[in-house]
């Protein structure tokens, strides 16, 4: 192998190896460079050969850093809820339209359980919210005192990588999806999100006045196929 054929196997071998500051191989001095998982080797290539190496390390450094991606602002789903502070849980069917900032959240009723179950719609454009019972179709009207929050990626979102939900052991068994968190003026969120689609996998949130929120979501497709659902019964208004 020539020379420069091994300089450049070298290069290419380490540039997809991460190495620790001030490591010697042979009699060339290896460092890390400003982009990460990407190390300039310091010995006597050409100066086209050097500029092809830092062309290289920047592509490889800027496909690293996602970006913060754009979530459907309208789906339907089903749902999981915890809520630590209120000792409150609850799985149910969620209506999502963020173009009009509302949700309608219908729980389903398990069978034979005894507590009640409810169907929430929350308008929070009116800064209203109705709490009906799915047993005996009794309406609670309140008004919402927290503003609506989308459940997408902010631009300033600070990306934790990528997973795989399952297992990537196994065709098809597993969804590759992208952890964001963040703060915002009312609090701190961290959710994941689909790394084709961008869809809503789960959504933490915590607030002085919400206390800690965790919503889970299954089953999501895309529009809404009743926009009815964010109406009230009658004997609501």
């Amino acid at each position: 192998m020539k020379p420069a054929q091994r300089f450049a196997h070298t290069c290419t071998f380490f540039l997809l190896t991460p190495l620790r500051t001030g490591v010697r191989v042979g009699s060339s001095f290896w460092r890390k460079s400003p982009f990460p998982r990407c190390i300039i080797c310091f010995v006597t290539p050409t100066v086209s050969m050097k500029l092809l190496i830092l062309a290289i390390c920047a592509v490889g450094a800027f496909a690293q850093v996602p970006s913060p991606c754009v979530s459907p602002l309208a789906w339907e789903g089903r749902l999981f809820e915890i809520e630590p502070n209120r000792r409150f849980e609850r799985f149910g069917r969620m209506s999502y339209d963020a173009n009009n900032q509302r949700f309608a959240i219908r729980e389903e009723i398990i069978q034979g359980e005894t507590r009640e179950f409810y169907e929430d719609i929350l308008l929070h454009r009116e800064s209203i919210g109705y709490r009906i019972n799915a047993r005996t179709r009794a309406c609670t009207k309140y008004t919402l005192r927290e503003p609506f929050r989308t459940i997408g990626v902010p631009l300033n979102a600070t990306s934790y990588g990528q997973v795989y939900v399952g297992t990537s052991s196994v065709p098809g068994g597993s969804v590759l999806v992208n952890l964001w968190g963040g703060d915002t003026e009312r609090g701190r969120y961290s959710g994941s999100w689909t790394s084709v689609g961008c869809v809503p996998v789960t959504d933490s949130y915590v607030s002085p006045t919400t206390g800690y929120i965790h919503w889970t979501f299954y089953d999501v497709t895309l529009g809404i196929s009743d926009p009815n659902v964010f109406i009230p019964p009658s004997n609501c208004v």
